[in-house]
C-alpha cells in the first residue's frame, strides 16, 4: 500500500498529530517559510503552527517534511535557502514549492529553483524535493530529474474537506510536469477530511511507494512500535507457549 501523508500550512490551525496517525497517515509536511517571512508572519504568529506541527509529529513517530515557497520576485534564491534552513529545525525532508512567476519568466524561475535546491542540498546533504504542477512547469529545464517531484494534480477536488483517504482514485501512470521521468509523490485533493484541525480540509499526498520503502529513501529508521503493540506481541508469545495471561 502506497504511503500517505498530508500537506498542512498555518490555514489548519494547531493540529492534532495523533488523529492525523490514526487515519493512516505516516507523514506530516508543514509549510516554515515564504520568500524571507515565516509562514505565519502574516497574522503575527510566526512559526507557532509550524513547531507544534513539527513536535506533534515527532510526539508522534511520524515522518515531517518543511516546504518553502519560493518568491520569484525577491530574485534572491540563496538567500531564501538560508531563511529556511535557519527557521526549519529537525526535518526527514525538505520541499520547494514553485508555482508563482510574481513578475519572473518560467526560465529565470527555473534558474532560482535549481539555485534554492543545491544550497540546501549543499547543507543538509541530501536532495530536496519539488512540488509543483503541469499547470505550471510547462517546459523541461534539463536538470529537473535529478530531484524527486511532487507533483500537484488533483483528481478530487469536491466535496471540499469530505474526501476520505481510502477515496484516493489510481495515481498518474506518468508526471505530467515536463522534465520528470517518474513523480515520487503525488497531491491527490485538497479537499481532504481536516484531521484534528480546524481549517474546512487538507490536502492529501500519496507516496510512489510503501512507508517502509519512503523512510528508507529518506535514510529513517522505522518509529518505534507502540505500547499497545508490544504487550500484544508478550501475549500471544505466552499464549502460543501455554501460559496463562
Amino acid at each position: 500500500m502506497r504511503a500517505s501523508l498530508v500537506d498542512i500550512s498555518r490555514y489548519q490551525g494547531m493540529i492534532d498529530a495523533s488523529k492525523i496517525k490514526a487515519a493512516g497517515f505516516c507523514g506530516i509536511i508543514a509549510r516554515c517559510t515564504i520568500g524571507f517571512m515565516e509562514d505565519g508572519s502574516s497574522v503575527g504568529k510566526g512559526l507557532d503552527y509550524y513547531k507544534n506541527s513539527q513536535k506533534q509529529a515527532r510526539d508522534n513517530g511520524l515522518i515531517f517534511g518543511a516546504y518553502h515557497v519560493l518568491w520569484p520576485s525577491n530574485k534572491a534564491p540563496i538567500r531564501e535557502a538560508d531563511n529556511f534552513l535557519g527557521k526549519c529545525g529537525d526535518i526527514d525532508l525538505a520541499v520547494l514549492d514553485v508555482e508563482l512567476l510574481r513578475g519572473q519568466t518560467l526560465a529565470q524561475v527555473q534558474g532560482q529553483t535549481k539555485a534554492w535546491l543545491e544550497r540546501v542540498e549543499g547543507v543538509q546533504g541530501k536532495k530536496p524535493w519539488v512540488y509543483t504542477g503541469s499547470w505550471f512547469w510547462t517546459s523541461p529545464a534539463g536538470w529537473e530529474n535529478g530531484y524527486p517531484l511532487i507533483e500537484a494534480e488533483y483528481l478530487i477536488s469536491q466535496p471540499r474537506g469530505g474526501i476520505d483517504r481510502t477515496q484516493q482514485p489510481e495515481p498518474p501512470k506518468v508526471p505530467t510536469s515536463k522534465g520528470w521521468s517518474s513523480w515520487a509523490m503525488w497531491q491527490w485533493t485538497s479537499g481532504g477530511k481536516p484531521l484534528g484541525a480546524s481549517s474546512e480540509s487538507m490536502d492529501y499526498d500519496c507516496v510512489n511507494g510503501t512507508e517502509e520503502q519512503f523512510r528508507q529513501f529518506l535514510g529513517i529508521q522505522p518509529p518505534p512500535p507502540s505500547l499497545e503493540s508490544r504487550v500484544g506481541k508478550l501475549e500471544t508469545e505466552a499464549r502460543t507457549r501455554g501460559w496463562n495471561v
